[in-house]
């Protein structure tokens, strides 16, 4: 009689085997052992073993027939005796007893294949009830074992080594040796290990092909219309234009290319102004990276690139796909289109469901050559315990890595994230390229806060622009202009709008909360009633996704025809392409402000040469940003105006002084570290102890009072279509597959995230919800949000806290 490893339904009574379980076992080793990398710390003889008896026994438990009758008949199953990674388990210890170290560590991986990581100690010494539930359970698995033994012709294994392990007896090896030796290169080892079977399971699952790597074009950037190979410019740096100096900073970034250790060197940095064309000059470099490793190391390492916004994303990826192609790109992120282009009808289908299944394990395993992701996804699948994350570690290894506003990260986690990328060099061959207009000092806080030493010289930062601070002091596009004496009210900023706004000019103006925002909208608003030649705009996460995306194409199609005024929280600062004449921003982080003033005179116009940046207080600064921020922000910048060439040493000045210990709390960095050095992932839920752990680590902290709300418009078609699929998909009348084809990018960019202490969230949650935790404005309600600012934010008469989201 046949054993499965997986089923599918076939009626709405019946269900049949789709996958032999040798079958699978087979395609799960042979796709693990395949992507296991010999230039990694970890490709050894030893681990290759290791991953050879993972692979063979992690689904031993599906031999039972517990499971068989779970697979074909779910409602007469034992969800107990079921269970599958326990029997796999223990055989894999006792089979590979004779290296304990070794052994725990398989046992610990076909353990937890199918869950988030826990704590390596813990699920080695399980809880009185577990461990008696295992005892109970144990013995009638292996009596239902059948036709285990065709696994004999792959994997030798006796039956006496399908025997449940003493926890004792697995601790006292853990406390012996394993616990006392344990260092980062154990985290490494075990996530890559796990990721290997958990991608490879999952694959072979879903009858998903792994990506095969192809041939990019490493000249793509010189090739492209528009850019050409960088001429290098004659003269004087100082006297070269826009063009130019983004000429000369491709073209000197790109020689090292032919530095005879460049392949030697695993961290990159690039630190060049706002305009300048990192975007494209960082591509030039790495596809001309790509293409000199493979020549010379006989391999083409996928590029990964990371942002921290989704509109910026979007943005990177259209160029991208211009530059490159969309057949070797995806982006991987939160409103991504899984499917791409597919001209076929369903009708020409042979089975949706399984095309569906396919497409969407391929994106959420990165299957690409260049892979285009957010910061959440690609640092918390670094730092992380997620089985869903996990899955993609392994595609760290031999990967190029480009950062980019690495400033947006929180300065308290940079340690921890310095050390992550400085290991995963270390022992997995990545490279990573770390670009921004303003350097936080990433690995000089890992080495002052977690003693980590970059002792090896390969491993030390090499900066791909020798003449930097050259680059930076060319540049004379903006100057800031504090204007902090005094604290200001929403009411007093059209007086101090108008008192240095010059008529014609675009404007751009940054607060720090959403209120805020609101106000000073609402406040020009009716300043420029009566004036024609105004067209104002409002940007803030307050309005739906979509129409963020909506107002920044429409402000550029304005640009420069029009005068602009945009009205804006932080979403407008880092990696957005607009050119402003002016701005205002309210006081805040250094780096913020500077990135404000990238987005004026952005292509260095001559004739809005220093255009000013002026920096107000409404006294929002310390309740957002803490105390630190607002005192080391006022230092440095005074009261005089700054010339945007002295905004680089501003900068570093600033994280200088803002990284010294009495200013920050560092804790979440020395913890979360020390609890990767002890493969501490998780507590179970039920555990009294609670210190950090790696699942502690968030790029962006929960708020712990928001609420979801689904924004359905009178005149949005597509938006109510979207709303109409997803309540079909709560019922049961449309598949998981359809939503998430033809309405899940839809539906997702008409939520917005709220505060529910607002008085209008009481109100709307007595009304309809879409489902649990979403909340929804139907396209016949005008009471909850206002289409120039979004959610109408009166709050509660109760709750008069002064509050920011």
């Amino acid at each position: 009689m046949p054993v499965y490893s997986h089923s599918k339904q076939i009626s709405k009574t019946q269900r049949e085997g789709s996958k032999l379980l040798i079958d699978h076992l087979k395609g799960v080793r042979d796709k693990a052992i395949a992507h296991l990398s010999n230039r990694t710390s970890f490709g050894n003889q030893e681990n290759e073993e290791i991953l050879h008896a993972i692979c063979w026994l992690h689904d031993l438990g599906k031999y039972t027939s517990y499971f068989q009758t779970y697979l074909l008949n779910p409602a007469k199953a034992d969800y107990q005796l079921k269970s599958h990674s326990n029997l796999g388990a223990h055989t894999a210890f006792s089979n590979l007893k004779s290296n304990p170290d070794r052994a725990l560590l398989a046992f610990y991986i076909i353990k937890m294949h199918h869950s988030n990581l826990m704590n390596f100690e813990d699920v080695i010494r399980p809880d009185r009830e577990n461990r008696m539930r295992q005892e109970r359970i144990f013995p009638m698995q292996k009596a239902a074992l059948k036709s285990q033994e065709e696994l004999l012709a792959y994997f030798e294994f006796t039956d006496d080594q399908i025997a449940l392990n003493d926890p004792k007896l697995l601790h006292s090896h853990f406390k012996k040796e394993l616990k006392k030796n344990l260092t980062i290169e154990h985290y490494f080892e075990t996530n890559y290990l796990f990721s290997l079977l958990i991608e490879a399971d999952k694959l072979d699952a879903s009858d998903t092909d792994p990506s095969k790597p192809v041939s990019i074009n490493s000249n793509a950037v010189d090739n492209r219309k528009g850019f050409g190979k960088p001429k290098y410019p004659n003269g004087s740096i100082k006297s070269f234009s826009q063009n130019e100096l983004r000429n000369f900073v491709r073209s000197e970034v790109v020689k090292n290319i032919d530095r005879q250790d460049i392949l030697d060197k695993r961290i990159f940095t690039l630190a060049a102004p706002t305009g300048i064309g990192k975007t494209m000059t960082a591509l030039d470099f790495v596809l001309k990276l790509r293409a000199k490793i493979e020549q010379k190391e006989n391999y083409p390492p996928q590029i990964i690139y990371g942002l921290p916004f989704i509109n910026i994303i979007e943005q990177a990826l259209q160029e991208y796909e211009k530059t490159i192609g969309s057949d070797v790109v995806m982006g991987h992120y939160q409103y991504a289109d899984v499917f791409g282009k597919d001209e076929r009808s369903k009708n020409e289908l042979d089975d949706e469901e399984i095309r569906y299944n396919q497409k969407k394990m391929a994106w959420d395993t990165w299957q690409k050559d260049v892979v285009i992701t957010s910061f959440v996804q690609l640092f918390e699948t670094l730092i992380g315990n997620r089985n869903k994350l996990l899955k993609k570690f392994r595609h760290f290894a031999d990967s190029i890595i480009i950062l980019d506003e690495v400033q947006t990260l929180a300065i308290e986690k940079l340690p921890v994230i310095g050390a992550a990328l400085y290991y995963l060099c270390k022992y997995l061959n990545a490279r990573v390229l770390i670009m921004t207009a303003t350097q936080p000092k990433l690995f000089e806080l890992m080495t002052r806060e977690l003693s980590v030493d970059m002792d090896e010289a390969h491993l030390k930062p090499f900066n791909l622009l020798e003449r930097d601070e050259e680059v930076f002091a060319c540049f004379n596009r903006t100057r800031i202009i504090p204007l902090i004496e005094e604290k200001i009210e929403s009411e007093d900023f059209p007086s101090v709008f108008e008192d240095h706004w010059h008529v014609g000019k675009s404007c751009l103006i940054v607060v720090n909360k959403v209120n805020r925002s609101i106000d000073v909208f609402n406040l020009l608003k009716d300043h420029f009633e009566e004036d024609q030649n105004v067209e104002l705009f409002y940007l803030s996460t307050n309005i739906t996704p979509i129409e963020r995306q909506r107002r920044i194409n429409r402000i550029k199609e304005r640009l420069p025809k029009t005068t602009c005024i945009l009205v804006s929280t932080q979403v407008v600062e880092a990696g957005v392409d607009l050119d402003f004449d002016m701005g205002f921003r309210d006081l805040g982080p250094i780096d913020s402000i500077v990135q404000v003033a990238g987005r004026i005179n952005r292509e260095n116009s001559e004739a809005r040469k220093g255009s000013p940046l002026y920096i107000v207080d409404f006294g929002d600064c310390q309740r957002i940003y803490g105390v630190a921020t607002d005192i080391q922000s006022r230092k440095a910048l005074g009261n005089a105006e700054i010339a945007e060439s002295g905004y680089k040493s501003m900068v570093e000045t600033y994280f200088d002084n803002i990284a010294d210990r009495r200013m920050v709390n560092f804790d979440i960095s020395k913890n979360v570290f020390d609890a990767m050095k002890n493969l501490q992932y998780a507590f179970p839920a039920s555990s009294t102890k609670k210190h950090a752990t790696v699942s502690d680590f968030k790029i962006i902290e929960e708020s712990q009072n928001g609420v979801s709300v689904f924004v359905e418009l009178a005149d949005d078609g597509e938006g109510t279509e979207a709303c109409e699929a997803y309540q079909k998909l709560l019922v049961g009348d449309m598949k998981k597959s359809e939503f998430d084809q033809n309405h899940k990018r839809a539906f997702n960019q008409r939520i917005i995230a709220v505060p529910d202490y607002l008085e209008k969230v009481v109100d709307l949650q007595k009304d309809p919800v879409l489902s649990d935790g979403l909340l929804w404005i139907n396209r016949d309600s005008e009471y909850y949000y206002d289409f120039n600012t979004g959610f109408i934010r009166s709050k509660s008469k109760d709750d008069m806290a002064a509050m920011s989201f």
